[in-house]
């Protein structure tokens, strides 16, 4: 008997389905005014070889390609490494400010939040796109497309713009190479090695001095971006995987013993670190929990004794040997001034501003939850292999548990 991996479908009516979390702009900022040592940088500004930024557009809403990275660079030292962050779709650095403040406190090296051309639909709307793709028991090309979205994402390419849905529109926008997310990364490390020679940020570029160093560079991310940050780890050689929400890639159908990306043998190196977090009642958990065990399947030096989730009951006394140990999730409730739609009220608590659960004194001081333990523990375990110093640089700069019952892959 076939055994089909699930054919999962948590937001879909009447042959609907939500693409995204819809977040209203009260989300963002809450914690960008408390980030010490912030520099925003509009893309644009990065830009030199003239090439426009693109708006990108989700369903029928329209979002701006051009918001700010932020930067925050600790004051002194040559610094070894840097963390980036890729936000998820719809999403930018300032809806995860409380996430990024967290970032800085907990740790001592430089962080660049990335603003960049997301694709323009959520991880289980591609998830679905790529089903389209099956040929009845062949699912090769389904698989292709899984990959692709994510060559399409980090290094520009036009595979979501030339495969169509059953009304003739487009998978997802192309993105043109100079907006990959490789060369937002590599114009932004550019910029600021020009405007701030003494940064040493020339460290984190290959030789060319246009590439990102990838091997000192841990790369954390919130739902599509975790996901990003799971195929990055997986093909090329990273500092650190910090993983929030995902991977959400999921092979729709495909029979048992169909393997995409996530199980093929993985660049990093031996004793990158890899660290993972959910809320335990998102409707996409049983697929990252599958992800988590195909990815430690086929790369067994990954840290984690376990794959199976465990508990941080509030988060309060989570610790980075937790968050080597295995993946973590949560399930205290996501806060009352919660903007996100469409089922994602849990995905979002994790990472966005305003459904971050908090404690509020009677003088309006705000504690986020996860600012205790949760957010630096995972920080601090996926960021702590030792980094090679670059020569280059330091010359040219001196649960509600849910089962998955079957193979499953924003």
């Amino acid at each position: 008997m076939i055994i089909l991996r699930r054919a999962f479908q948590p937001l879909s009516l009447l042959g609907l389905i939500v693409v995204s979390p819809l977040l209203s702009p009260a989300a963002a900022d809450l914690c960008t005014d408390h980030i010490a040592n912030l520099k925003k940088i509009l893309p644009s500004e990065t830009v030199t070889d003239g090439h426009s930024i693109p708006e990108i557009k989700v369903g029928s809403t329209t979002y701006s390609g051009d918001e700010p990275h932020f930067v925050v660079h600790p004051e002194g030292g040559d610094h070894d490494k840097i963390i980036a962050y890729l936000p998820g779709t719809t999403d930018r650095p300032s809806r995860s400010s409380c996430l990024i403040k967290s970032m800085s406190e907990s740790l001592s090296f430089p962080i660049l939040a990335l603003s960049y051309q997301y694709l323009s639909g959520g991880d289980s709307f591609r998830n679905r796109m790529c089903e389209l793709l099956a040929d009845g028991d062949d699912h090769a090309e389904q698989i292709n497309c899984l990959k692709q979205q994510h060559v399409d994402a980090i290094d520009g390419g036009d595979y979501g713009f030339t495969h169509y849905k059953d009304d003739g529109s487009a998978f997802w926008a192309e993105v043109l190479p100079e907006n990959s997310l490789t060369r937002r990364l590599g114009d932004l490390l550019i910029y600021l090695h020009s405007k701030y020679p003494d940064g040493h940020w020339s460290n984190f570029l290959q030789e060319d001095m246009s590439t990102p160093a990838w091997e000192n560079i841990v790369f954390s991310g919130h739902s599509q971006g975790s996901s990003h940050v799971a195929y990055l780890a997986q093909s090329k050689n990273i500092n650190g995987a910090v993983m929030i929400s995902g991977p959400q890639d999921e092979c729709i159908g495909c029979p048992e013993e169909a393997t995409f990306w996530i199980d093929e043998q993985y660049a990093s190196s031996s004793d990158t670190p890899y660290t993972a977090l959910a809320q335990g009642q998102e409707p996409m958990l049983p697929v990252m929990e599958d992800n988590w065990k195909c990815m430690k399947a086929a790369n067994p030096s990954i840290n984690w004794s376990t794959t199976e989730p465990q508990s941080t009951d509030f988060g309060l006394d989570t610790t980075p040997k937790d968050a080597r140990e295995s993946p973590l999730f949560t399930d205290v409730t996501y806060a009352d001034t919660n903007t996100c739609g469409g089922g994602f009220k849990e995905h979002c608590s994790v990472a966005i501003d305003d459904s971050v659960p908090y404690i509020k004194k009677s003088d309006g001081e705000t504690m986020y939850l996860y600012e205790a333990s949760f957010w630096p523990s995972i920080l601090k375990a996926g960021s702590m292999k030792n980094t090679k110093s670059s020569k280059k640089g330091k010359k040219s700069s001196k649960k509600g548990k849910k089962s998955s019952k079957g193979r499953a892959r924003n």
